[in-house]
């Protein structure tokens, strides 16, 4: 018996390790563009003088710190997401649910409905993840300027209902609509996530 607790007890930890780990729990400090990593700097220095209401964040979750700045171009919100050393992460752009694809909205939504019993999309972002094909500055203009030709995951933030009970996720799918991950996003990080 003793033995069976002590496994059941190791078991219960390493599942609440794995859910803390996929768990986005962000925390956002505004800062000045130089607070960011220098690296970081000279690539936002390329932004176009038309982006508008650009703002910078240190950016901190349970696992590791990062920066950000957030801005508008083209009628669109973009976020561009530096590591703690200023390399480039990742850029993510707002889109609208109409903006994607038929046959991938189709793909996502029958993700979705096989598993949840319901659900309310919040909010959709393509993501493009820096590949080290090309310079970063290089990524951050083609995103701006013909992102439209290139492809990109989607991340989505939503609220799901399972078992009736809901949660709130972010859930990324690939440029086809194929599930790739999810995490639980944690209710006082919501107001970060949102712009």
């Amino acid at each position: 018996m003793m033995k069976y607790k002590l496994v059941s007890t190791i078991f219960g930890f390493f599942f609440f390790v794995s859910l803390t780990a996929q768990t986005k729990n962000e925390k956002e400090l505004r800062i000045d563009i130089s607070n960011f990593p220098e690296h970081a700097q000279s690539i936002l220095r390329t932004l176009p003088e038309k982006a508008k209401r650009v703002k910078f964040y240190k950016e901190t979750d349970s696992i590791k710190e990062s920066f950000e700045s957030k801005f508008k171009y083209k009628h669109h919100w973009h976020s561009v997401e530096f590591d703690s050393d200023g390399n480039l992460e990742d850029i993510e752009v707002n889109i609208k649910k109409k903006q994607i694809p038929n046959p991938v909205l189709d793909a996502i939504n029958m993700h979705l409905k096989n598993n949840s019993d319901k659900y309310d999309i919040i909010k959709i972002q393509e993501q493009y993840v820096y590949e080290a094909k090309i310079s970063e500055a290089e990524l951050l203009s083609a995103v701006l300027e013909k992102r439209e030709k290139m492809a990109s995951n989607y991340e989505i933030m939503i609220a799901l209902k399972k078992d009736k009970i809901w949660n709130l996720r972010e859930i990324t799918f690939n440029s086809q609509g194929h599930f790739l991950s999810t995490r639980n996003i944690q209710q006082d990080s919501y107001e970060y996530i949102m712009y």
